[in-house]
């Protein structure tokens, strides 16, 4: 509606929305095991999707580095909104090749543990997750800088990022082939020492692993860090003991009823920055992929550095 002249005008809805935005879907044809709901992506995009609003393209990667190359080349060519499709290593990749632009990320979750979509609240289903793109709830989060890299959702060393090589090596995807690896190692696995020195105080640890959650959980709902927000400015630095055998049971309870916070084999600092020493392994698990980065790290909040589409 105008008023010209002292008259109202009423004009189409299509012409006040003005011009359509542009969608680039990039999906990971090998993330996770739900590769049936790829198969069906195009036709709920069809079907979900306002046309009057909104033009879209999807397109298959060829492998990470080629989810990273898409997306920056999208962010440049000015797409409005990149949706990942896969989990949470498809949407690390995706987030590294946007970061910086205007471009809004939309998360169509399709991995193995969907770590960042289970704490969001973003649908499992393809065509809910899709329907959220109609609603446009668009809302700033923070990213985490780990030396050169980045990452969304969670960033480990120790156990953790023993389990995410072994993980990426394994093939099979899926919480089974996880837990499988866990049971398997968790026995042989030796305690590291790590010195940690978190916005400027140090702190000297030895632990079964060392987790920087920026969200609450690893993947499959499994609660690291309860408190962890996405949009506070902080990272939660989860300093994880190991626990003796007779009382694991417990506290995978803890972890899977959101409170392992509770455990006196967990210690949550909340931070802006932190410096980890290690004398061993220079892996790194970030967002459920093993990356390899030095022994020393520098992690550095990023706060509301990306928009995101959340329900």
């Amino acid at each position: 509606m105008l008023i010209f002249a002292g008259v109202l005008l009423f004009l189409p809805e299509r012409c006040m929305s003005g011009p359509k935005k542009k969608i680039l879907f990039i999906v990971n044809p090998v993330s996770g095991v739900h590769h049936s709901r790829k198969a069906v992506l195009a036709g709920l995009a069809a079907d979900t999707l306002d046309p009057e609003r909104f033009e879209w393209e999807i397109v298959f990667s060829e492998s990470a580095e080629h989810v990273k190359e898409l997306s920056r080349a999208a962010a440049e060519a000015g797409t409005n909104i990149i949706a990942a499709v896969g989990g949470d290593g498809t949407v690390n990749q995706v987030v590294k090749g946007m970061h910086g632009s205007n471009s809004v990320l939309a998360l169509i979750p399709a991995g193995s543990g969907n770590g960042l979509a289970h704490h969001l609240g973003i649908p499992s289903d393809i065509g809910e997750s899709l329907a959220l793109i109609n609603k446009m709830n668009v809302k700033p989060v923070d990213t985490v800088s780990i030396n050169d890299d980045l990452f969304v959702s969670i960033a480990g060393v120790g156990f953790d990022a023993l389990v995410a090589k072994k993980f990426a090596r394994s093939g099979r995807r899926g919480f089974l082939s996880y837990f499988r690896i866990v049971t398997n190692e968790y026995n042989y696995y030796r305690p590291r020492k790590y010195k940690l020195m978190i916005d400027g105080q140090l702190y000297h640890r030895e632990a079964l692993f060392v987790s920087f959650a920026n969200t609450n959980q690893f993947g499959y709902n499994t609660i690291i860090s309860p408190s962890a927000q996405i949009d506070d400015g902080l990272v939660d630095v989860c300093i994880v003991k190991k626990v003796p055998l007779i009382y694991a049971p417990h506290v995978v309870g803890l972890l899977l009823t959101r409170k392992i916070d509770a455990s006196d084999y967990v210690e949550v600092i909340k931070a802006r920055e932190v410096s980890l020493t290690r004398k061993k392994n220079k892996v790194v698990n970030l967002d459920g992929e093993p990356v390899k980065l030095g022994k020393a790290l520098h992690v550095r909040v990023n706060p509301l550095s990306l928009s995101m589409i959340v329900p």
